[in-house]
């Protein structure tokens, strides 16, 4: 009651004034007339007597859609009112014809309020693109200092810190090295020593933890006198880790004009420093085997002049290049499979996580609905719908199942296996997709196939990726075609075939045959497809791995796979695996 009472009295102004009018344009008017014909005894035919009516009821029409015009005005200022009253700053109520000053400030309120979010969302979105050139900058460079300072200017960016610095630990040394400096005039000199004893950074050293302090002098962990050059009393010491070893301190100070650094910008420069936690790793093993290989270089030269055997010294040196260039090749395929692998396992912990929180509801809704089914009968009217379920709620968990043996990270082990099997696994993870797409399906495997000789989950992982594959192939496809065809009534559908026989030239060994109705590979590229890191797809979309460690998977199972045909109507993988002993 006091809220409709509260109401009415925050339109009253307008409405007394719209009765002023009224007043004004309508009634006292008609008054006036009136008093004039009786005194002058003016008598009016009908005609014109209709005339004033209608005049009269025109002006009453405007005056009703004005005081709708005033009640959609009251409307929107309770509304914005409501808006900005959520962030709590309310703008103070105003009586009579002064609130509509009160929507204006009301919707300068409401932009004011716009625009901080817009702001936000900005520096959200600068924070993202700057994670993400550092990200670009640590998958391309093997230079340790480059990516350092590569990091030191993506965190000040995204703190507006003025003042920043990168300092090494030195292993089994009390000192630390400088990597990179920044904003500070006559600061320290790259690669120069700074004790770590008495620095600020030393709480970083001890404890391995960050150091957020907005007030060096307040602080208990420093209490001391803030150095004017350095701006305002608050800093940022963060400590950068490989694995588990202390390898470098970030420093930050100066934000902005006297500002203090916040839990948010300790976050991001976590964020950061994780992300590229992985490059630093492989650039430090880079940098041992780099100096492995270099000394060992030295040695066969060294080698080579003490037993004078000048002859073969240049054919030596272009051994031990080439070595080198093979082993910086390997070391960089090394780098893209441990990143791979990495990806991989977080998505098979994500997706072991995913199935156990299936399961539990998962079967509660099977137990209730195998309780309900014993007491239905046939001809009840949701026997049907509770048989569905029963049927439905059976296949989830056996794909639920599958996902967490085929996300478990163990060994290879070799045993014998059906590869229908292993078929009919593969599709219980990729069948949904496929049917999303609009893919046709065609499974020929024979009765009579022998068991194979291998490891379930890397052969279903071959089989998954050329899968895979095929419906990326199949959908490029059928963009193509959309955009040449204008009548896009009936889709565009693809086939994939799978077929899994023995192999008729080889009795020992099994044939399994991918094919699709892609968009094929092309001939010139065909002999490139099982290289590391080649790929046709866009970027973003492969990394290049895929073919090339389905290869390793096949060699390692004593196997051969190839591209059997391709061409502009689709593709066909041929692998042949040997059959188990027990087979034979």
């Amino acid at each position: 009651m006091t809220n409709r009472n509260h109401m009415k009295k925050e339109g009253s102004g307008l409405r007394n004034t719209l009765l002023i009018v009224t007043a004004l344009v309508f009634i006292i008017p008609f008054l006036i007339f009136t008093y004039i014909f009786y005194r002058h005894e003016i008598a009016l035919d009908f005609i014109q007597m209709m005339m004033v009516a209608f005049i009269l009821v025109l002006i009453l029409a405007g005056l009703m859609i004005l005081r709708q015009l005033f009640e959609k005005i009251l409307t929107m200022v309770r509304l914005m009112k409501k808006v900005v009253a959520e962030d709590g700053e309310a703008v103070p109520a105003k009586r009579g014809v002064d609130e509509v000053q009160y929507l204006t400030e009301t919707f300068e309120a409401l932009m004011g309020k716009l625009e901080n979010t817009t702001s936000d969302l900005g520096h959200k979105v600068f924070e993202l693109l700057a994670l993400k050139e550092l990200i670009e900058i640590a998958s391309k460079t093997l230079d340790f200092d480059e990516l350092l300072s590569a990091l030191l200017e993506k965190s000040m960016a995204v703190t507006s810190a003025q003042i920043g610095s990168i300092f090494k630990v030195a292993p089994n040394d009390k000192r630390f090295q400088v990597v990179a400096t920044k904003g500070l005039r006559g600061g320290p000199e790259k690669y120069s020593f700074l004790n770590i004893d008495g620095s600020i950074s030393q709480h970083v050293v001890d404890h391995h933890q960050p150091l957020l302090v907005k007030d060096i002098e307040a602080d208990s962990r420093t209490q001391r006198p803030n150095d004017p050059k350095y701006g305002s009393p608050s800093f940022l010491s963060m400590p950068i880790f490989v694995k588990d070893e202390l390898i470098a301190v970030l420093n930050l100070s100066r934000k902005g004009e006297n500002g203090i650094f916040d839990l948010s910008d300790e976050q991001i420069i976590s964020i950061m420093i994780g992300e590229i936690g992985f490059a630093l790793e492989n650039i430090r093993l880079y940098s041992k085997l780099r100096e492995h290989l270099e000394r060992l270089q030295e040695r066969t030269v060294a080698l080579e002049d003490a037993n004078g055997r000048l002859s073969n010294e240049i054919d030596q040196r272009l051994s031990a290049e080439a070595a080198l260039n093979n082993a910086l090749e390997e070391l960089k395929q090394t780098q893209a499979q441990l990143v791979q692998s990495a990806k991989l396992s977080s998505i098979g912990e994500l997706a072991a996580g995913v199935a156990h929180e299936l399961n539990q509801p998962l079967m509660v809704i099977r137990g209730h609905a195998q309780m309900l089914f014993k007491k239905r009968r046939p001809e009840d009217e949701d026997y049907d719908e509770l048989e569905m379920i029963l049927r439905n709620t059976k296949r989830l968990m056996k794909i639920i199942s599958h996902l967490r043996i085929f996300s478990r990270q163990s060994g290879t082990e070799f045993i014998p296996l059906d590869l229908g099997t292993t078929i009919e696994d593969c599709f219980l993870m990729i069948e949904e997709q496929l049917r999303l797409g609009e893919i046709q399906v065609e499974k020929k495997v024979s009765e009579d196939l022998p068991k194979v000789w291998g490891d379930p989950n890397q052969l279903e992982q071959v089989l998954l990726n050329l899968i895979t594959n095929a419906k990326d192939a199949i959908e490029q496809k059928a963009g193509r075609e959309k955009k040449e065809i204008s009548d896009e009534s009936e889709p565009i559908k693809g086939k994939l075939t799978i077929e899994a026989h023995r192999d008729p030239d080889a009795h020992n060994l099994v044939e399994l045959l991918v094919s699709d109705t892609g968009s094929g590979i092309p001939k010139e590229i065909a002999d490139k497809i099982f290289d590391p890191f080649f790929t046709t797809k866009d970027v973003g979309k492969g990394t290049g791995l895929g073919l090339s460690i389905s290869y390793g998977i096949i060699k390692d199972h004593k196997g051969e796979i190839a591209v059997s045909s391709t061409g502009p109507h689709g593709t066909t993988f041929r692998v042949k695996l040997p059959t188990s002993a027990e087979s034979s």
